[in-house]
């Protein structure tokens, strides 16, 4: 590269936040080490045992930094600047509504039809990292390639977006990477059925802390309320009273498997108690989760029967939902809400039975519980850990009442898995069949 191309790739790289350019030279370090290896390798040719090469070249980190500048972040800059296409590049921004091996499916902006949506690959570098470096909900910059497969147009994504929210959860085979699970939504909604699964709440106390870590705010969906006797109705309910008591919106839904379709393709009343939720979610980008078998497709099924995504049923031997839904992928619901809030866009995840915490460490825990915050700063002790100090406003207002003393058993059981630390595998609750000990939580 030449001098004036050099300072402006400096220039870009001085701009980028501290977790950018800390991302950037850690793939810098990576691909210099690897390229390095590979020089290394091809050296190795001798002639009567000694080797043939002569000196080693330079080679500084920063040109590598730059390198990764140019191809994951100058791209981006040039869009913004010129508020869309720049007429020689040929790149654009879009949003990212499904994901597969090395693909991703697109829609670009200004476009709310999903059957517009077309194919990308992921570059290389993203490739290598597609679990965390992109997700459904993703803002991309994309480029059309100078080839076609079949007559098709090819395209190519160089460069994912700042995000301004996630939810992540860490990866199964490697506890120190995470998985996004979503991105840039404003609410996560978590789902969960009161029978058939059975209530869980240890998972709804997970999924809540990854959602505050993430940035984003949180909703409960309760669903197959129409399967409850009635009198059992206000004691399952009662479960939930620690959640209400903490300002989480619950919504009651009662959806059925299809969203309520009758044979002649009519929407029932009976999969459209939903109304609540279409209300909390009006405008908003949104993101389902919860445990396999809750109905998450069902709800989504349910405000827009239009959708018809495909939905299954727990098995009866042990009341554990089955993965219907293998990949995340968003669909666009339109609203009638007389508000005039727009319409609702939903990522639908697939389900989990075991949901560990990412990117949390036991200092920052304590923020993530919204109801203990108002107390933190009485405690006696800056860094109170709420846990064993003397002088915490925290636990004084546990006994008072005030908090839930199953919220605050809660973060203590969370605080010690983080201080243990280990595998997902070893230190995440799993969620059991009803008919084990504790009532299968």
């Amino acid at each position: 590269m030449n001098k004036r191309q050099r300072s402006k790739l400096e220039g870009i790289l001085e701009s980028l936040s501290k977790k950018d350019k800390d991302r950037v030279y850690e793939d810098a370090r990576t691909q210099r080490s690897a390229a390095q290896k590979r020089r290394r390798s091809k050296a190795r040719e001798t002639e009567d045992g000694e080797r043939i090469g002569g000196r080693r070249r330079a080679d500084p980190l920063i040109d590598w930094v730059l390198r990764i500048v140019e191809k994951d972040f100058s791209h981006a800059k040039r869009v913004k600047d010129t508020g869309g296409d720049d007429g020689d590049s040929g790149l654009a921004e879009g949003l990212v509504v499904e994901l597969t091996r090395r693909r991703a499916t697109v829609l670009a902006d200004g476009e709310n039809d999903v059957a517009k949506a077309f194919h990308c690959r992921l570059s290389a570098e993203l490739a290598a990292r597609q679990q965390s470096g992109i997700a459904v909900g993703d803002r991309v910059v994309y480029t059309k390639l100078d080839a076609t497969d079949d007559g098709e147009e090819l395209f190519e994504i160089v460069s994912v977006l700042e995000r301004r929210s996630k939810l992540a959860r860490p990866d199964a085979h490697d506890p120190r990477a995470e998985r996004v699970v979503a991105a840039n939504v404003d609410v996560v909604v978590v789902v969960v059925s009161v029978v058939s699964p059975p209530l869980h709440p240890r998972l709804i106390d997970r999924y809540l802390v990854a959602i505050e870590a993430g940035g984003c705010e949180a909703i409960i969906a309760v669903n197959k309320v129409d399967l409850l006797a009635a009198d059992q109705f206000d004691d399952e309910m009662a479960k939930l009273d620690p959640y209400r008591e903490a300002g989480i919106p619950i919504a009651i839904c009662a959806a059925v498997p299809g969203g309520g379709i009758a044979g002649d393709g009519e929407a029932t009343n009976e999969g459209l108690r939903v109304d609540a939720l279409r209300k909390l979610l009006a405008g908003k980008t949104c993101a389902f989760v919860g445990h396999s078998g809750v109905g998450k497709s069902s709800l989504a099924n349910a405000l827009d029967p239009k959708l018809g995504i495909e939905t299954g049923r727990v098995r009866e031997r042990d009341m554990r939902g089955r993965h219907t839904t293998t990949s995340s992928s968003m669909h666009f619901i339109e609203t009638d809400d007389g508000a005039g809030l727009g319409g609702i866009r939903v990522i639908d995840t697939p389900g989990v039975r075991f949901f560990g915490l990412a990117d949390v460490s036991p200092e920052e825990l304590r923020w993530m519980f919204p109801e203990f915050v108002g107390y933190t700063h009485e405690c006696k002790f800056n860094d109170c850990s709420h846990d064993h100090e003397p002088g915490c406003a925290v636990r004084v207002a546990v006994e008072a009442g005030k908090i839930a003393r199953v919220r605050y058993e809660t973060y203590l059981r969370l605080l010690e898995e983080l201080r243990v630390g280990g595998k997902p595998k070893d230190v995440t609750q799993r969620i059991r069949p009803l008919g084990d000990d504790e009532g299968g939580l």
